[in-house]
């Protein structure tokens, strides 16, 4: 490295004297090691700057600056750079994609600001397209998405209202409420469950039809102090922070927000599984699974399979090792209790379920 510590943003000339490329940079990534790259410039100023991967960095590099790193760390498709250094401290590297092709754009605070807003925020490009999402086969009036190119097919929902999926897991889950549902779950506790089961998703939203403002008229129409009431939603949004929420003002807005949310969070997906070679070489973190998506009749096979070889079933261990809220668990073992396929034993908070004899 040429006494260059590993730690430091590194500019070097590119000693390929063929490429129209003459920088070399390397950046010392969190948790992915280093990415090298070939570009245009020293810094983006005045416009992006392109860049290309690099094989490795070159032993006798002729370096042309070298600063300490504050923090370099990469999120989905970007690394994020901050130097310490009081001017020209924070850029930004952005993988994405255009004409079939990966491209590769550092930019600086400067430069993102004389850009074209799609360049900005590539992450905002290719999202209106054609969509699979599954709906919740127990929402009722369902959103339709009609004239967005969106195909609907109807699950049994582990957690949210609508989804995309890969394969047979959750990358994205949206939970749709109304002003009126939303001040009744905060109060009664439940959206704080459902809160926790979107938090488990890689990308989960709360998407209401309304206002902020319909939220506290229907908490004081049920004899709820605003105040109370909004201690509450802050409180949630603080406890369970990995959840987005959106208050959308209309079903049609909130419908039309849900499409492109669903659709970001597969595509950020789709970047994180590392697709793309470039993101691969750069130690780019596989995308991480969501819950698995089971029918009742498929969660009962299991249930039974696993009892009648000596399992005994608590409500709260099956809903551990399905993947699923209590309540669905419970209503999965009372049907096979109905059905005479499990006996239950116990009191209420004891009640254990296993195959009769």
């Amino acid at each position: 490295m040429s006494g260059v510590g590993a730690g430091r943003f590194v500019v070097a000339r590119n000693p390929d004297p063929r490429s129209r490329l003459p920088y070399l940079v390397r950046l010392p990534v969190a948790g992915s090691g280093e990415v090298v790259l070939a570009t245009q410039g020293t810094w983006p100023s005045g416009k992006d700057l392109y860049c290309h991967p690099f094989q490795a960095w070159p032993e006798d590099a002729d370096v042309v600056e070298a600063v300490d790193v504050e923090q370099c760390w990469r999120s989905g498709a970007a690394v994020h750079l901050i130097l310490r250094r009081r001017r020209n401290r924070r850029s930004l590297f952005i993988w994405t994609e255009g004409r079939g092709r990966t491209f590769i754009f550092w930019r600086s605070p400067t430069s993102m600001r004389r850009s074209r807003p799609g360049v900005r925020v590539p992450q905002a490009m290719g999202l209106e397209r054609a969509l699979t999402v599954a709906v919740d086969v127990h929402e009722r009036y369902p959103w339709r998405f009609a004239r967005r190119g969106v195909e609907t097919v109807r699950r049994e929902l582990p957690v949210g209202d609508y989804a995309v999926m890969q394969g047979d897991r959750i990358v994205a889950a949206a939970e749709r409420k109304r002003p009126a549902d939303l001040a009744q779950s905060a109060i009664g506790g439940s959206l704080g469950l459902a809160l926790a089961e979107l938090s488990r998703v890689p990308h989960g939203a709360l998407i209401v039809e309304g206002r902020l403002s319909d939220l506290i008229k229907e908490g004081e129409r049920g004899g709820v102090r605003p105040g109370w009431l909004l201690n509450v939603v802050a409180a949630l949004q603080v406890e369970y922070p990995a959840v987005a929420w959106t208050f959308a003002e209309t079903r049609a807005l909130a419908e039309d927000y849900a499409y492109r949310w669903l659709a970001a969070g597969a595509q950020a997906e789709k970047r994180r599984g590392g697709d793309r070679p470039e993101e691969a070489d750069a130690g780019t973190p596989q995308a991480h699974a969501g819950p698995l998506v089971r029918d009742a009749v498929e969660r009962r096979r299991i249930v039974l399979r696993a009892a009648e070889g000596g399992t005994v079933w608590t409500t709260a261990a099956l809903a551990s090792h399905l993947g699923v809220s209590q309540a669905t668990a419970w209503k999965d073992l009372r049907a096979l209790v109905a059905e005479g396929r499990l006996v239950a034993e116990g009191s209420r908070r004891t009640r254990r379920y296993r195959a009769p004899g």
